[in-house]
Parts: structure tokens; C-alpha cells; sequence
């Protein structure tokens, strides 16, 4: 059975409307929403596309309220799709450094550190590290195509104790209550329906254990403004990949997880690290308000917690453009994009160029990098949330 597309506008708008009127103005909100086209899509539809522009709140305090409501599209459907090229995620995507696990994660845990459980692992990148510190580690993903390569990227021989399993972090059957040491989500939680995760943490995390969560918005670099400002403008302009990201994901990643908040009934001692990189050269007004998102501060709601180490970036690389093209292509919205251009070929794969080549020279262009640009270094440092809370 299909619902036609005029019905399920219908439905799910009349849904939001009526959330609207009572529901908290978090962004996590629209896990009901998403919820519901989750629903309709399992009548056969693959995509669904709702464009009505909404107000969920008046208040002024909202840091990341809702204004839009923009495309749904199933984010693990880009990422589970055998298309999806799960390695170059693997190698080009970026790391985290040490010191996130042994100066912040490991000394904020209290007792034993029998069972680390990783959600929405994906290749494994912070699966294989902090197995480590943990007798064993699960990585738990939606996608098969991730997993398959995690596996390839973590012999047994050098990673004692890790496994992998297909499941969502809302529902993990295969862990007893209290089960759980740690529980981690790198670039992972905003995708997550917020209550019930919780609801599966409280569950399977012991009391006295750690629930850490943390992602990075857009990378800029500190000293291009102008490259900055384009690099932005094809991310989100309504005529580019903005229209490609999925939502309400997006939106919480690119306000540092601001919208995640550990319910008090359950969570205390919550420490919330938000950074914002600056711009190491003179910039004008515009890029400035494009591109960068100062940090703001506890906003006084339930569940924020603790702002700390907010001058500490966390992560800052050197790389050649050729790698961070090859970064780019790793994007949701670059693939969902591809979906419905795929008469628009890069230059790499020996057509006319594509969405992210013409972005490519429009920076060279900005910045003077010539011929050789793949060979060009830069700085590129991103901003972050991290996000840790302890069992009561």
C-alpha cells in the first residue's frame, strides 16, 4: 500500500500542529514527527518531502528553536545504502584526539570499567580506541554497510573483547538492565529519538554510570574567511545541499547538541563542553555572522548542566584540500544530492564536475590556490559539543 503524497502532507502537518500547541520548544520535538513519517514510510514510500515553514515557539531565550521544518529524508538510508562508500568515511572522516578519552570521558567515570557500549559507531572510530579501557566493548550501528567495514578495520587479534551488532540505540533487547559502564555516541546522538534513548539508557546503563554523547558542526578555516563563507553557502543554501540534510539531525549538530538534555529525573552531574573556533585572520561582519556560532551559555532550561572548557577546541587538523574534498564527499546531503542528480558527474569520476567541484573552484578562486590546490595545506578546526551525565 502507498499513501498518497497530498495524505501524508495532510497528516503529518496537521500532527505538527497539534504537538505545536503543548509540547516543549526543544528541537527534540520533532522525534515525533519523525516518528510518524518513519510510519508512513513503512506503507512503501522511500522519501518523503514536507517544505511548509513552521514557528514552534515565540521564546527569544531559544538558542536552536525550530523554524523549518525542510526535507525528511532517512538519514540511515544515505549511510546504510551499499552505494555509501563506507571506507572513504572510514579514512577521511575526522578522529578525536586522546585526550577527549583520558583528560574528560575517563576521570568524570566513577567504578568499574567492565562494559563500554558505542552507539552509532559507524566504522568503528571510537570503538577501536576506547576499547582499550574497557574488558569489552560493543559497537552497536543501524547500518550493515558501517559495520562490515568496523569489522574489517578491528581484528580480533589486536582488539580483544569488541563486537558488533545491527541495532538502534533506542532498542538494545540484547543488554540486561544495568548492564552498561559507559555508553558513547560520537556524531550519532542527534539522529537518536531523544526520549526514548533515554528511556534505553536509564535502562541499560548501571547507576553511577556515564552516558557521554558529543558531535561537530561545520568545520571552518581559521585563516580563510572567504573560503569559509562559500564553503558555508553550499552546505545550506536552499539551492545547493541545504534542502539534502536530514531534519531535524542537522539542525541539533550545528547547535552543538544544545538540544540534548539528560532528563533530571534519571541524570546528574551533567557537564555540557561547547567550543567555537575563531577566525585567526581579519574578517568582515558577514562571515563572521555566516559561519561562525558563538557559544552562549546555559540557557537556564532543565537539563543543560554544567558549561565547561568552552575556550578548549577539541579538534583542529592540517590537511591537504584533496583530502578534505574527499572528506566533503562523505556528507549525507552530498549523497542524497547525488540521488537526484545523477546525471551530474565529478570531475574525478571523469564527468563535467559536480556540486562539490564547482564549490571546490569557487574557494580556489576566493583564495588564489592554484592548479596544485589538492596539494594546498590548511588549518580546519570544528566546533563541538560534548555532553556527559551520570546515572542516578
Amino acid at each position: 500500500m502507498q499513501l498518497p503524497v497530498d495524505l501524508t502532507r495532510r497528516v503529518i502537518m496537521r500532527n505538527i500542529r497539534a504537538r505545536a500547541g503543548f509540547r516543549p520548544p526543544y528541537i527534540h520535538v520533532d522525534t515525533h514527527i519523525i516518528t510518524l513519517a518513519k510510519r508512513i514510510l513503512n506503507f512503501g514510500r522511500r522519501y518523503l518531502f514536507v517544505h511548509d515553514s513552521l514557528l514552534f515557539s515565540q521564546r527569544k531565550k531559544l538558542h536552536c528553536t525550530v523554524q523549518h521544518l525542510p526535507t525528511i529524508l532517512p538519514a540511515m538510508a544515505t549511510f546504510s545504502a551499499a552505494t555509501f562508500p563506507s571506507a572513504r568515511y572510514a579514512s577521511f572522516r575526522p578522529t578525536y584526539p586522546t585526550s577527549l578519552f583520558t583528560d574528560f570521558l575517563l576521570p568524570y567515570h566513577t567504578g568499574a570499567r567492565t562494559t563500554l557500549l558505542d552507539l552509532g559507531c559507524g566504522p568503528g572510530t571510537v570503538t577501536r580506541p576506547l576499547s582499550a579501557y574497557f574488558a569489552r566493548t560493543i559497537g552497536t550501528d543501524a547500518s550493515d554497510v558501517m559495520l562490515a567495514t568496523a569489522r574489517e578495520l578491528t581484528p580480533s587479534s589486536e582488539y580483544v573483547g569488541v563486537e558488533y551488532r545491527t541495532a538502534a540505540a533506542e532498542d538494545l533487547p540484547f543488554l540486561a538492565d544495568g548492564e552498561v559502564d559507559m555508553a558513547v555516541a560520537a556524531q550519532a546522538a542527534h539522529w537518536f529519538d531523544q526520549p526514548r534513548w533515554w528511556a534505553e539508557m536509564r535502562r541499560v546503563v548501571r547507576k553511577g554510570g556515564t552516558v557521554a554523547a558529543w558531535g561537530y558542526r561545520d568545520f571552518l578555516f581559521p585563516k580563510h574567511p572567504r573560503a569559509s563563507q562559500i564553503l558555508r553557502a553550499y552546505a545550506y543554501d536552499s539551492h545547493r545541499l541545504g534542502p539534502y540534510w536530514s531534519q531535524p539531525g542537522r539542525n541539533i549538530l550545528e547547535c552543538r547538541l544544545n538540544a540534548i538534555r539528560p532528563p533530571p529525573k534519571d541524570w546528574e552531574d551533567v557537564l555540557r563542553w561547547e567550543h567555537e573556533p575563531k577566525f585567526e585572520v581579519e574578517a568582515d561582519k558577514e562571515a563572521e555572522e555566516a559561519v561562525r556560532k558563538p557559544v552562549t551559555g546555559d540557557d537556564g532550561e532543565e537539563g543543560f548542566g554544567k558549561l565547561v572548557k568552552e575556550q578548549d577546541g577539541l579538534m583542529r587538523r592540517t590537511m591537504k584540500m584533496g583530502d578534505l574534498e574527499n572528506y566533503l564527499r562523505t556528507w549525507s546531503s552530498y549523497h542524497a544530492w547525488r540521488e537526484k542528480h545523477p546525471e551530474a558527474k565529478s570531475i574525478a569520476d571523469g564527468g563535467g564536475g559536480d556540486i562539490l567541484d564547482e564549490m571546490m573552484a569557487k574557494m580556489c578562486e576566493a583564495e588564489g590556490w592554484g592548479n596544485d590546490w589538492k596539494e594546498v595545506q590548511v588549518d580546519v578546526a570544528w566546533g563541538h559539543g560534548v555532553i556527559l551525565a551520570r546515572r542516578k
